[in-house]
């Protein structure tokens, strides 16, 4: 499904990563772990395409070399990723986010928003005065949303309460089945 080979990573000239290698086959789940600094949101980052992450060597998913692709294009391939520290969007509302790009039907949304007991957040501006356990549940709302094939998840129990990362967790877990 994903597969990297001599990885190296570099933001303003200051080499992140070096020489990584990893495969990961369909259907199968890997968690990084490592200390802060060591690079696992950087090489996140650069699987995904974010441009300041200066990636060389390849990366390839579902056996297509994706290295020069752009962010967009990796994304309709099937990329999904929940950031660490998502950004506030002003006048933008999880729901109309959600209609512009997610394939989901209306109902299909409904139900994901009542998995991730999102029903009242939905219609609110995009991480705007959310607690920490509501901006992640909003961010796996995103993601998920997306149907992506293959999901990066950074730091998902961030800021989370064990309330939060219960519910996070089922709905993490059924997703993960459904693969």
């Amino acid at each position: 499904m994903l597969k990297i080979e001599n990885l190296k990573v570099k933001i303003k000239n200051k080499e992140i990563l070096k020489g990584i290698n990893l495969n990961i086959p369909k259907g199968k789940t890997y968690i990084l772990f490592g200390p802060n600094g060591s690079g696992k949101t950087s090489l996140l980052m650069a699987i995904l395409g974010i441009p300041r992450y200066k990636a060389q060597g390849k990366i390839s998913f579902k056996k297509k070399d994706i290295s020069k692709f752009p962010l967009d294009r990796r994304a309709r391939m099937g990329l999904g990723i929940s950031f660490q520290r998502p950004p506030t969007i002003k006048g933008l509302r999880f729901k109309e986010i959600a209609k512009a790009y997610s394939p989901l039907n209306q109902k299909e949304t409904e139900n994901l928003s009542k998995k991730l007991r999102f029903e009242n957040i939905i219609l609110r501006e995009i991480n705007k005065d959310l607690s920490g356990g509501e901006i992640k549940r909003g961010e796996i709302f995103q993601v998920l949303a997306q149907k992506p094939d293959f999901l990066l998840l950074d730091e998902p129990e961030s800021g989370v309460d064990v309330e939060n990362i219960d519910v996070l967790g089922k709905v993490l877990a059924s997703f993960l089945e459904s693969k």
